[in-house]
């Protein structure tokens, strides 16, 4: 029986990247997919989230595997445009795609070029522009709202996670606290280290989140911090501009450390007022989330619609629909 294989190279890091892979195999297998996660033997399983995802630890698939490759895995898809292998590249971020994965992709053949697979419609539209030959396929990513929830008892206290721009949030803090001494005392909370659910629980204590996605293709810390209720602040990271409205956040151009802490004070002037102009706010952001989350329903109903087809084989829209790939059963 063949397989999709998502390959899952994790050192064991920090990394969105691997947690969307595994959410990936877990909603293919609920709609009937033979899918599954493949991690080499020396590197680590990412222990920070929980899932149900099956991850075999080997260093080769079956040779009537799908196999789905990380945009940013240079050397195994250069390795695989020399095979007959069927290849599915997953991309999540445009950036690291070109600086790591185009010259490998551009390997293929065109008999051979792989479908990819992106996260976000403005991302997709970049992978067409570089590559008008490719079947692109969209499969929104999502906050997972089963974990990301708003808490019963909020704190007036920023929370912010400054992994991509730590020289960016410590001048913020700075700036803010200088800026605006009025809201000196509130305090901002670093989110770092922590699981998938304790970073939950912070942004569902937390009233407020300071942005700071940074070359991103949808900036998914943002959309957890608004599925938790927050009252969100900053930058878009570009990837952002697909969600972010004058309704749903506070935000400013990139890099502007002084509008940055400026828009913060602004956040807390509207939580510290509540009534209308505070659910406003905060409705807005879920309803972001409804739209993001109505987009990845269609998609999981075609896939859905489509098991059955070409004799009672499963196939998935954004891997199974390519000339070169392999039904999966």
């Amino acid at each position: 029986m063949s397989r999709i294989v998502y390959l899952l190279l994790s050192g064991g890091t920090l990394q969105g990247g691997h947690k969307m892979v595994v959410r990936h195999v877990e909603t293919l297998r609920s709609l009937g997919f033979n899918a599954v996660c493949l991690s080499p033997p020396d590197l680590k399983i990412p222990q920070w989230f929980q899932h149900k995802a099956p991850i075999i630890i080997a260093n080769t698939h079956e040779p009537d595997d799908t196999v789905v490759i990380p945009d940013d895995a240079a050397a195994i898809i250069s390795d695989a445009a020399k095979t007959t292998t069927n290849v599915v590249i997953f991309c999540q971020n445009l950036y690291y795609f070109a600086l790591r994965g185009f010259p490998e992709v551009d390997r293929f053949t065109d008999d051979r070029f792989p479908p990819i697979i992106g996260v976000a419609p403005s991302l997709n539209a970049g992978i067409k522009r570089a590559y008008p030959q490719a079947q692109v396929e969209l499969v929104p990513c999502f906050a997972d709202e089963r974990i990301f929830k708003s808490g019963a008892a909020k704190s007036k206290v920023v929370s912010y996670v400054p992994r991509k721009r730590p020289t960016e949030a410590a001048a913020i803090v700075g700036l803010f606290r200088k800026f605006h001494p009025q809201h000196a005392r509130i305090p901002w909370e670093a989110v770092e280290n922590l699981t998938e659910i304790q970073t939950a629980e912070r942004f569902a204590g937390a009233s407020l989140s300071l942005s700071l996605n940074r070359l991103d293709s949808v900036g998914m810390t943002t959309l957890e911090a608004m599925a938790s209720g927050c009252l969100c602040a900053g930058f878009t990271g570009i990837g952002g501009d697909q969600y972010a409205t004058p309704e749903n956040g506070f935000w400013v151009p990139n890099e502007d450390c002084e509008a940055a802490a400026d828009a913060m004070a602004l956040a807390i002037d509207v939580l510290e007022t509540g009534g209308p102009a505070l659910q406003a706010r905060l409705e807005a952001g879920y309803d972001c989330l409804r739209r993001l989350e109505k987009t990845l329903s269609v998609t999981v109903r075609d896939g859905t619609n489509a098991r059955g087809r070409g004799g009672g084989r499963a196939r998935s829209p954004a891997i199974a629909q390519s000339p070169n790939a392999a039904p999966a059963h």
